[in-house]
């Protein structure tokens, strides 16, 4: 494999600094060390601070991916008693489904179709006929780039009585979040994607007394107890199971980064200039997107395949690939799309060039994206 720079635009793992990679290659240690210890609750602490100021909240870390996460939360909120109603337009909101419905909950899936956005009023009327203790919803549909209302649906919640179980997968770090004015009960996420960490640690951020209320639901996860994880780092100050202690020095130092760019705003700003740069070269080169513009994330960009006789996603991305980029297919959607995520540490001149390697590559391959077959 060459050791050139490859730029991802991919939905995630994202590109991550020099100085991220070699934080994974400090000495061998013991993750049951004082010293070790005091690099997790560090990372525990700045993991909290990037979405809340104060100390009400905290985080809750588990090794695994994003979706172990979401498992963790969706298991550990909902009572035996209880019932969930999960917020369905794209394959992460299905995800949540399934995660409810392989535990056996109680649950319903309000489903707005990949790419459809959320009729608050449908979900009121929902919660006005139906007793439900929590509401989950993806906060950024990486199917195709959509942000949810959350800040709506959290507003309703409020109202009914219900928790709001948040997947932030691909939004945390990347743009201004505040869990406790939006009232999000459980917000979820990963080391990876807008933080510029590596893959392997997901975690939950919730507040302290929601989390010291909790108990382990008989029939759920044991691995996957928030509130028993939670109890364990408290008293310990250790993970309750081996933690990836490379991943773990990998996301102090992505913190130490996001802090230095000056926060999740900053990094935002820079997410804004990229999708700027990318967006306005890839319609000018004849793109359309997916969705209208007032419902996009700005992180991630599903466009309308050309049809054109020429034109082959995978030819595309073998492309583009040697030539130093990563793009991804898409996933779901009702039309024919392929997405672009301009997340990472990316900047303005890695769109530019991409944009120019695209040009290339539709003229080798004799595609024309303003084409339409009659």
């Amino acid at each position: 494999m060459s050791d050139t720079r490859m730029i991802l635009l991919n939905p995630g793992p994202a590109n991550t600094t020099e100085t991220v990679k070699r934080a994974m290659t400090l000495p061998d240690i013991c993750p049951r060390e004082r010293e070790f210890g005091d690099v997790l609750m560090r990372v525990r602490d700045g993991l909290t601070r990037v979405v809340h100021a104060h100390d009400r909240y905290t985080t809750v870390m588990l090794g695994g991916s994003g979706t172990a996460a979401v498992e963790a939360a969706i298991a550990s909120a909902v009572p035996v008693d209880g019932r969930l109603l999960v917020i369905d337009n794209g394959a992460y909101g299905t995800r949540m489904a399934d995660i409810a419905a392989a535990y056996g909950m109680a649950h319903d899936v309000e489903q707005f179709g990949v790419g459809g956005y959320p009729d608050v009023d449908r979900v009121r009327e929902r919660l006005s006929r139906t007793r439900y203790t929590q509401l989950a919803v993806v906060h950024h549909e990486t199917s195709t780039g959509m942000l949810n209302p959350v800040e709506q649906l959290a507003a309703l919640c409020k109202s009914y009585g219900v928790e709001l179980i948040v997947d932030a997968m691909s939004s945390y770090a990347g743009m201004p979040i505040d869990v406790e004015s939006l009232g999000i009960d459980y917000l979820v996420a990963s080391s990876n994607k807008c933080i510029q960490g590596m893959a392997g640690l997901g975690f939950v951020i919730s507040s302290r007394q929601k989390l010291e209320r909790l108990k382990r639901v008989p029939g759920r996860s044991y691995y996957l107890s928030l509130a028993d994880q939670h109890r364990f780092l408290e008293k310990t100050g250790q993970m309750q199971f081996t933690p990836p202690v490379q991943i773990v020095y990998a996301l102090d130092q992505a913190l130490r980064e996001l802090e230095a760019e000056g926060g999740a705003g900053a990094r935002w700003a820079r997410y804004q200039r990229n999708f700027a740069a990318l967006d306005s070269g890839m319609r000018g080169l004849g793109f359309r997107r997916l969705l209208p513009e007032a419902i996009l994330s700005r992180i991630l960009t599903a466009y309308l395949e050309p049809d054109h006789p020429n034109y082959s996603f995978d030819a595309m991305h073998d492309r583009l690939y040697a030539k130093g980029f990563t793009i991804y297919p898409g996933k779901g959607a009702q039309r024919d799309t392929f997405r672009l995520a301009n997340m990472g540490a990316v900047d303005e001149r890695d769109m530019h060039n991409f944009i120019a390697a695209m040009q290339d590559t539709l003229q080798e391959l004799r595609v024309n994206p303003l084409y339409a077959s009659e």
